[in-house]
């Protein structure tokens, strides 16, 4: 017998991205450094079970690859639906060991849940957004309590049951902490920033251990991105961002196309949003920063790119009828105040979102709900159309994860939302009748207060309603926060 090589855990991860009914992508980092070639290698190493069962699987060997920073997804099919399975997983110095002389002692673990086959059965998710670290302009970072909150979504689930998943909803990483002081542009700067992003100890066991989806939103590349963007900036800033993003957070998503057989990742993605399904509820999840089109009048503006915006209604239109959450990074509504309006969110693409309301207004989709956050604040908001009182769709919103009491006067404050009366839209006289307070014709209600402290949200969806709960990043429920809705069909 040879001797034993030990299986390494992983630097950063493992993250469990997708997890379908019969199929989970796992994501791994190793210590770039360790591995000679720059070629692609089968360096990583797994086995799974379900829980409940004694007997490991086959170790299967994946790749990983130096020009990904070291990293790989390995794809496992052919499981079970509604089952729970352990698994553990690590990377090898030489890809030529026999799977007999693998010593499993030092790997990362985790586990995960796969989706049930049940098309009706209900969901329950984590979300947040905006995770702020500080760091100094060395690079090293000096403020790291947002893992505090991550902490406190493990501690959730232990005492309340685990999320079928979470969803993080932009801001994971921040390239710009002191804005333009110091960002960074290079792709080993955004690198480093997801290493230490992502490698914060109860973080990485959340995500081990908790199916995660991901979207970027402005601070994985610059503030407000692409308002500021010069020509320099489209050829290096942003190449490097969205290498760097596609790297650590596109990988494991449905975004990512895997080979015919479904076995491995096979390419580069064509767009970052995507879209999945799990129980009862069907998620939509949008890119609303690298497909803008920021110049030309109100009309010609552009949230979404034509063909996302095609992909979004005709994702809507297939099973009408079951619940859909439409994944928006930036707020889709409430509108803030006229004086406090800005071109960064929805209420800058009036247009777009005007198309996107009527699409669900003249189909009569029953369940509809838009997922947000960016703006460090929390609450629930309902937008209706007309004299009916069903509301045509929900707004959930949930940010920020962390953000620094030293920058509280950078929070979105209640005085600053319009959170009653006309949502703006790209017709002159209803912007007209805005201005006046006026009815125009989608109308906007708060269902909450407005939290502007750290939080997360739970949310689980039926096809009966939803409830939003709200937590601090103690973990401790804020009831005047919750939020428990039926869905009602339009009239």
């Amino acid at each position: 017998m040879g001797v034993a090589m030990s299986v390494k855990g992983f630097s950063v991860g493992p993250i469990v991205g997708e997890c379908g009914t019969t199929r989970v992508r796992i994501f791994g980092r190793a210590a770039v450094a360790a591995i000679a070639d720059r070629r692609k290698a089968m360096y990583g190493r797994i086995q799974w079970r379900q829980r409940d069962q004694p007997d490991w699987s086959p170790p299967l060997a994946f790749r990983l690859n130096a020009n990904f920073d070291g990293s790989g997804v390995v794809v496992l099919n052919d499981l079970q639906p509604g089952c729970e399975y352990i698994y553990r997983t690590g990377w090898v110095t030489d890809p030529a060991v026999p799977d007999t002389a693998l010593d499993w002692q030092q790997a990362s673990v985790g586990g995960f849940r796969t989706a049930p086959d049940d098309p009706q059965a209900p969901v329950s998710f984590l979300f947040g957004s905006c995770s702020y670290r500080f760091f100094d302009l060395g690079g090293r970072i000096s403020d790291d309590r947002a893992d505090k909150t991550f902490a406190a979504m493990q501690t959730h689930q232990a005492r309340e049951g685990n999320a079928d998943f979470v969803l993080f909803c932009g801001d994971q990483i921040y390239a710009d902490p002191l804005n333009r002081l110091g960002a960074i542009s290079t792709e080993e700067g955004y690198l480093h920033r997801y290493r230490s992003a992502f490698g914060q100890p109860a973080m990485r066991s959340l995500m081990a251990q908790t199916p995660t989806y991901m979207i970027l939103d402005d601070h994985e590349i610059e503030d407000n991105w692409p308002a500021s963007a010069s020509p320099r900036d489209w050829v290096e800033k942003f190449p490097a961002a969205i290498k760097a993003y596609q790297i650590y957070q596109a990988s494991h998503s449905p975004a990512m196309p895997l080979d015919p057989t479904g076995r491995y990742p096979d390419r580069d993605p064509d767009h970052l949003w995507y879209h999945f399904r799990h129980g009862c509820l069907d998620m939509f999840v949008m890119d609303v920063r690298t497909e803008r089109r920021t110049v030309g009048s109100a009309s010609q503006r552009l949230m979404i790119s034509p063909e996302q915006e095609q992909a979004l209604t005709d994702w809507l239109l297939d099973g009408p009828e079951r619940v859909k959450l439409i994944v928006s990074p930036v707020v889709m509504f409430p509108d803030n105040q006229p004086v406090f309006r800005g071109r960064d969110a929805w209420e800058g693409f009036v247009h777009q979102r005007t198309r996107i309301l009527d699409l669900i207004r003249r189909h009569k989709l029953p369940r509809v709900a838009f997922v947000c956050g960016d703006v460090h604040a929390s609450l629930v908001a309902a937008v209706s159309c007309g004299s009916r009182r069903a509301p045509l769709a929900y707004s959930l919103i949930s940010s920020g994860l962390f953000w620094p009491t030293a920058l509280l006067p950078f929070r979105w404050y209640g005085p600053m939302i319009q959170g009653r009366g006309g949502l703006a839209t790209d017709s002159f006289w209803s912007r007209l009748l805005a201005r006046f307070s006026l009815p125009s014709k989608f109308r906007v209600s708060l269902l909450s207060g407005v939290y502007s402290r750290d939080a997360f949200a739970r949310v689980t969806v039926t096809p009966e309603g939803f409830a939003f709960r709200l937590y601090d990043r103690r973990g401790d429920p804020l009831p005047e926060m919750t939020v428990q809705r039926t869905w009602l069909s339009p009239d």
